[in-house]
């Protein structure tokens, strides 16, 4: 067991199955928004941040997407704009 002030902060929120995808699509597009800097930049500070920045939004989002398909089933992972026929 870690001493208290290791002990890591946890936060915990209720969705639903619209606001988990929303946050699922955010990640999704801040994941790929970073990784087209990082294989475009030519600043080379700025390819190293935004890789690692990816790397960790990447863990976040695959962890928050096995949580919300748990709760929600796959659909919640489907970000179509199209009209349900």
């Amino acid at each position: 067991m870690l001493p208290p002030s290791l002990n890591p902060t946890l936060l915990t929120v209720q969705l639903n199955h619209h606001d988990a995808r929303f946050i699922l699509e955010a990640l999704q597009m801040l994941e790929e928004k970073w990784l087209h800097i990082n294989q475009t930049t030519t600043d080379e500070d700025e390819q190293a941040e935004c890789g690692m920045d990816a790397i960790d939004v990447h863990a976040l989002r695959e962890s928050f997407q096995t949580q919300a398909i748990e709760a929600f089933g796959a659909n919640v992972t489907k970000f179509s704009r199209q009209p349900i026929p």
